[in-house]
């Protein structure tokens, strides 16, 4: 499973952070009964064995793609990019994506 995450800012200093939350109820993140901050914007920070990140920078935007290996029931949930750009003062973006896993095989 790859989720893709695009800033278009090239602000030095910006960076694209990764979270995850699961066991939501109806994939609202404020019901959710665990939270995980998968990347850091900088280096994977949890579980190498389960999540990657495929970084890509170019002259107009950065990409951060989350790689969730072998998807199983209980990585289904609400991930989130937060974009950060530190240079200007409360400017963070974010986006959702919900992954639904059917079943495992």
């Amino acid at each position: 499973m790859t989720l893709r995450c695009v800033s278009d800012a090239k602000v030095n200093g910006s960076y694209i952070t990764w979270h995850g939350y699961t066991q939501c109820g109806h994939y609202d993140v404020t019901t959710c009964a665990s939270s995980i901050d998968i990347y850091n914007g900088y280096s994977r920070i949890y579980n190498q064995q389960k999540f990657d990140v495929i970084k890509v920078n170019n002259a107009t935007h950065v990409t951060r793609d989350l790689i969730i290996k072998s998807a199983q029931l209980t990585d289904a949930g609400v991930y989130r990019c937060d974009e950060h750009v530190p240079a200007v003062i409360g400017s963070r973006q974010s986006a959702n994506a919900q992954l639904i896993v059917l079943g495992n095989y």
